[in-house]
């Protein structure tokens, strides 16, 4: 059936889509176009593409036109994404023309060839930044320590055999100059034996001579011991002599000494008798002192009365005898003395007076301290007592900062909280529309991993090529060689 012969239907219905959302399907219907400030307080104006996006997506399909519709999108996208890329070839091979056919000068040239080459050195560093890369590296490491670890073991056993060698040479020496030195030590000692038997002779020659020698001496000795046992008994006799002398002395010394000592305890019983005597000449003494202190007090007492009288009279009859000289001395001497007791006396008072202001300081000083040291405790305590409320204070202080802290915490987590939900939902809504970007990046991400795959084919290539010609062993590159590259990259 043809194209023309297909039937026509008649749309009868606007498939379920909202008009009140999505405005009227039909076409040739009057547009109403509203200003900003027409716009009610809850309206939300969306753009132009937004709207045809959720109006097509309102429609309803099919799978199969689902299908259809993103085979014809990936068809748009592919035929885009094709004309870009020979946009992108033509624009590149048009510079690279241009660059080509320009003159460069000579330090432009150099520039170049200094920039390729930092190019250059930095793919190497990234290349062996590669984990790949560096697995291989280990790899060709542990290769290079086995093959030398095996030139050692190589070496070792090499001058292990020129020290077994060498050892055995020294051996034989030695066993040759042992043999030599026993050879020399017995004909010394064939000499020392011959030279001992004719020592031999003289040295019984030399005892003969040491016994009479020795025969001779004892006979000196006995005649020198005859002379001493004499010479012992006179001085035994002067000894004894001289210890009956020494006895007669000791004796002698011995009376004396008792003689001393009895006059040293006699003249220690005079000492405390006389001690005692005068104690008790002190005690005799106070107490005359006592009695004639008492005594003068009496007379004291009783010489003011008679003065008294006297004065009395003496002022009674001072009209009457005022020619005598006598009465007037004695009047003089008389006042004389009682100025001077009356001063004897104020001394004394000055004196107890003195003493009692003495005593009335050291006590108010004794109070001054207590109230000092009252007031250091008061004041110990005062201090005490306002650095705990200032602690408490601080310590309230810290609780309400902590406290504001820990609300204006909350309030950060929660609104970061929000903005997180807020990018969730952005990065949601980007991938849910940009689901195609994410295939194309997929098949630039494998493409990708397969250039890098060759060139980590080819680094593993020439790692082990280099290791050959560095003699490493084939068997310690079995390990490079049995890597599974296209697996690791996959993890």
């Amino acid at each position: 059936m043809s194209r023309h012969s297909t039937p026509r239907y008649r749309a009868v219905s606007n498939g379920g889509v909202d008009e009140s959302l999505f405005g009227s399907t039909n076409k040739k219907a009057p547009r109403t176009r509203l200003r900003k400030d027409q716009l009610p307080g809850n309206a939300i104006c969306i753009s132009k593409s937004d709207y045809e996006k959720m109006r097509v997506r309102s429609i309803l399909r099919t799978q199969a036109e689902e299908d259809a519709e993103a085979a014809r999108i990936e068809a748009i996208r592919a035929q885009k994404e094709q004309v870009a890329r020979a946009r992108k070839a033509r624009m590149i091979k048009m510079e690279d023309e241009a660059k080509a056919k320009t003159k460069k000068s000579q330090s432009e040239e150099i520039s170049e060839q200094r920039a390729q080459a930092i190019r250059k050195m930095a793919v190497e560093k990234i290349d062996q930044q590669n984990d790949l890369v560096k697995l291989l590296n280990t790899y060709s490491q542990r290769a290079m320590a086995f093959t030398i670890r095996d030139q050692q073991m190589a070496d070792k056993q090499r001058r292990e055999a020129m020290e077994a060698e060498y050892e055995k040479r020294m051996d034989i020496v030695m066993e040759i100059d042992r043999l030599k030195e026993l050879d020399a030590r017995e004909k010394e000692e064939n000499s020392k034996l011959s030279k001992r038997i004719e020592d031999r002779s003289v040295i019984i020659d030399q005892i003969e001579a040491r016994k009479k020698m020795k025969i001779l001496q004892e006979e000196a000795r006995e005649q020198e011991n005859k002379q001493m046992l004499q010479t012992i008994k006179k001085y035994e006799e002067e000894d004894r002599v001289a210890a009956e002398k020494k006895e007669v002395l000791i004796a002698k010394a011995r009376v004396e000494v008792i003689k001393a000592n009895k006059d040293a305890i006699n003249a220690k019983k005079h000492l405390k008798l006389r001690e005692k005597e005068e104690v008790e000449m002190i005690l005799a003494y106070q107490a005359k002192q006592d009695e004639k202190m008492r005594q003068r007090e009496d007379e004291e007492n009783e010489r003011k009365r008679l003065v008294n009288e006297r004065q009395k009279k003496m002022l009674d009859n001072q009209t009457k005898h005022q020619g005598k000289q006598a009465e007037i001395d004695e009047l003089r001497a008389r006042r004389a003395m009682e100025e001077g007791e009356r001063r004897a006396r104020q001394k004394e008072l000055w004196k107890a007076h003195k003493q009692k202001q003495d005593a009335l300081m050291m006590n108010a000083a004794r109070k001054q301290q207590q109230a000092e040291k009252e007031a250091a405790v008061a004041r110990l305590a005062s201090e005490k007592q306002d650095e705990y409320e200032s602690a408490v204070k601080y310590a309230y202080q810290m609780a309400e900062r902590e406290e504001r802290e820990r609300k204006e915490k909350e309030r950060m987590n929660e609104d970061f909280r929000k903005d997180l939900r807020g990018q969730i939902q952005k990065l949601e809504d980007g991938r849910m529309m940009h689901r195609n970007d994410k295939e194309e990046e997929g098949r630039m991400i494998k493409k990708e991993m397969a250039a890098e795959r060759i060139k980590l084919f080819a680094i593993r290539d020439k790692m082990v090529s280099d290791m050959k010609k560095k003699g490493i062993d084939d068997r310690y590159l079995s390990e490079m060689m049995g890597i599974d590259i296209a697996k690791l990259q996959m993890r």
